[in-house]
């Protein structure tokens, strides 16, 4: 079954690099399952040019909790109100 990803964020960790940290909302149709997933690949500032890599999930909940502060946060707000929004039925 697919998984649908719906980009929150990325902030870069330097101009023209393929570095920095990326936001994901996860719907996972297996799963099932829905939750944010933090994806980083950062360079090291030393002319090793080694990078680390690195992902990590979190729910909803606890992701709204612990990463306020974070670029995501209030797009992941935002999302989450714009879904419910559409989804809400109509007075008559």
């Amino acid at each position: 079954m697919p998984v649908f990803m719906r980009e929150l964020a990325f902030a870069a960790d330097r101009p023209m690099e393929n570095a920095g940290d990326w936001w994901h909302l996860v719907l996972d149709t297996d799963a099932p399952g829905l939750y944010v997933e933090h994806t980083w690949i950062h360079a090291s500032p030393h002319a090793d040019g080694e990078t680390t890599r690195g992902t990590q999930r979190f729910g909803i909940n606890d992701f709204l909790t612990l990463a306020e502060g974070q670029p995501a946060h209030p797009m992941l707000t935002s999302a989450l109100k714009e879904m419910f929004r559409e989804g809400a039925p109509t007075s008559a």
